[in-house]
């Protein structure tokens, strides 16, 4: 199934109220909207989807952990299917999180709860508070979510200088250093270019953007943070 599939599928239960779904729907700035709230009673989920033209841009989600955290974050559906987010509670920032992945990598969710998972990505990234700052705290290359195979570059007890990878027919080539450089060859060619640590701006800019992002924000915005570079 296709991205566009999948998220079809998603909203019409949600319509059909399948679940403890309330939908709205709005047209704005060329896109159509669609707003879905449910409360389980164990987490309360928020989801804005922006679809143009039948193809699905981003995806925003709030995620309301009890007690205190929640997740927000937006999959940005270009060319990838990449996704920005943070951990946050209260007046604090206790983590960050980075995923890409083929547009083609979005599976359904099996408890139909969320639009789609991720059932394949080239890189995930997550960053939490080590010694009053962002730090990487957990990187994997490759990861194949259904066969549950991957490979760590950084972990806690973990941390590989150099590595290459093959999964999914992608070669994938990271070395962690002062910055984390991962090249990925096969279907297609990309260079991603991750910081090690995120200063207190960036992590503001990455929150302040996530938790108000809509349809006319900038898709290019995280450039000066997380580099994505692909080649023909």
């Amino acid at each position: 199934m296709t991205l566009e599939q999948i998220v079809d599928d998603y909203v019409n239960k949600a319509r059909a109220k399948t679940r403890l779904t309330e939908y709205k729907r709005e047209e704005r700035d060329g896109y159509t909207l669609h707003r879905i709230s449910e409360n389980d009673q164990f987490r309360i989920l928020d989801h804005r989807i922006a679809v143009r033209g039948r193809r699905v841009m981003w995806v925003w989600r709030n995620q309301d952990f009890w007690p205190t955290d929640e997740l927000t974050d937006v999959a940005i559906a270009d060319d990838d299917l990449c996704s920005i987010g943070v951990i946050h509670g209260g007046n604090r920032i206790s983590g960050v999180k980075f995923t890409i992945g083929p547009r083609h990598g979005a599976g359904v969710d099996p408890d139909n709860c969320l639009p789609f998972v991720s059932d394949y990505l080239h890189l995930e990234a997550h960053y939490r508070i080590e010694d009053g700052a962002m730090k990487l705290n957990r990187a994997r290359i490759g990861v194949d979510f259904l066969s549950k195979n991957g490979c760590t570059v950084k972990a806690r007890f973990l941390r590989q200088s150099a590595v290459a990878y093959r999964n999914h027919g992608y070669l994938y080539r990271a070395s962690l250093g002062a910055r984390l450089l991962v090249n990925i060859s096969g279907k297609e060619k990309i260079g991603l270019d991750l910081p090690v640590q995120l200063s207190d701006s960036q992590v503001k800019k990455i929150h302040r953007t996530v938790m108000s992002y809509d349809s006319d924000a900038p898709s290019d915005w995280r450039e000066d943070i997380f580099t994505v570079r692909r080649e023909q």
